[in-house]
């Protein structure tokens, strides 16, 4: 008998919060696709072009799209997957995987495409739109509310607390780093700077571990194409992520959160006090986070000399949500250049 009264209570928790978002759709569908062979800086263009001219379609940060169509809402935005393109649609309305009208525009372009079947990044995906709908920034689209949010925040202060006066959190001293990178590269450009006669090539990968959700590591190879040695003075960015960002950040798992998700009803806020507080600690390997991320957590080299022809490697993490660039200040026989990207 109190097994059942139980049962009816958590039910009417349910519909009640079910309820109260009556006004947002509830979501019926995630779905991914990758385009081959064409890379994302060709794709976004031709994207824009379209969708300029549709009003129901909102351009959001990050080559994102939010449409409204009567009582239906879409979320899309597009990744690089090195020389691809991948693309992830959030839905509240009836969609056909195979017959809808972004299969239409691949078909239109004569792109060709297939359902993604990368499930690291179909993870971290769907963790991108979750954490942005939170924000408020999706009106129409129904996603369940951050249950650990309290949890995160106590594991900040406590994170600050522990991190005083301990040596392993403080900035690493660059150091050359010529090992093989085992991670999947997603992006990859180059620049270069005619003064300086120097190539800056920026490849971008996914992490393996939780830590890929709020940070990619990054790779720049410089190369001094002269004949003449150069003085790398200072490599500064804005904004870079270090080591006691990402522990703190990859603490909480939100994976358990997915179900709930895709049904549409708050089934993690009536565990989260029981179940979730068991698995974060065995879902989240914190010492696999920081063997990887250390590696690519090293400070930034200053007064570096970079003999003539030759190439240095910098690796570092960036935050996902507002990836800064890196600025160099170099300085050829006697004359003093500056570049970022």
């Amino acid at each position: 008998m109190k097994k059942m009264l139980k049962g009816i209570s958590v039910l009417s928790l349910l519909l009640l919060f079910s309820a109260t978002a009556d006004a947002a759709g509830m979501i019926k569908d995630y779905h991914a696709y990758r385009i081959k062979d064409q890379n994302i800086r060709t794709v976004l263009p031709v994207v824009d072009n379209i969708l300029s001219k549709e009003a129901e379609v909102k351009k959001l940060t990050g080559n994102a799209y939010y449409a409204t169509y009567g009582e239906e809402h879409y979320y899309m935005k597009f990744y690089p997957a090195l020389h691809d393109t991948d693309v992830y649609i959030v839905t509240d309305g009836e969609y056909d995987k195979n017959n809808n009208d972004v299969t239409d525009f691949f078909k239109s372009q004569s792109f060709e495409y297939e359902t993604l079947e990368d499930k690291e990044a179909y993870k971290e995906y769907k963790f991108d739109f979750v954490d942005y709908a939170r924000s408020g920034a999706l009106d129409g689209l129904f996603t369940l509310p951050d249950g650990l949010k309290p949890l995160k925040k106590g594991m900040n202060k406590l994170n600050d607390k522990l991190s005083k006066g301990n040596e392993k959190t403080s900035a690493i001293p660059y150091s050359e780093d010529n090992d093989p990178i085992d991670l999947t590269c997603i992006d990859s450009e180059e620049f270069y700077n005619a003064d300086a006669d120097v190539t800056v090539t920026i490849n971008e990968y996914r992490l393996k571990n939780k830590e890929n959700k709020y940070v990619h590591a990054f790779e720049y190879i410089v190369k001094n194409n002269s004949n003449t040695d150069i003085k790398v003075e200072k490599v500064y960015s804005e904004r870079l992520a270090g080591l006691k960002d990402v522990t703190t950040s990859t603490f909480v798992d939100l994976d358990k959160l997915d179900v709930a998700d895709n049904l549409g009803v708050p089934l993690a806020v009536v565990t989260c006090g029981t179940s979730l507080a068991f698995t974060v600690a065995n879902n989240v390997r914190l010492g696999m986070v920081i063997k990887e991320a250390t590696r690519f957590a090293h400070s930034l080299p200053e007064d570096y000399d970079l003999k003539a022809n030759s190439s240095m490697r910098i690796l570092c993490l960036k935050f996902k949500d507002d990836p800064k660039p890196i600025r160099f200040t170099v300085n050829k026989l006697g004359q003093t250049y500056s570049f970022e990207y």
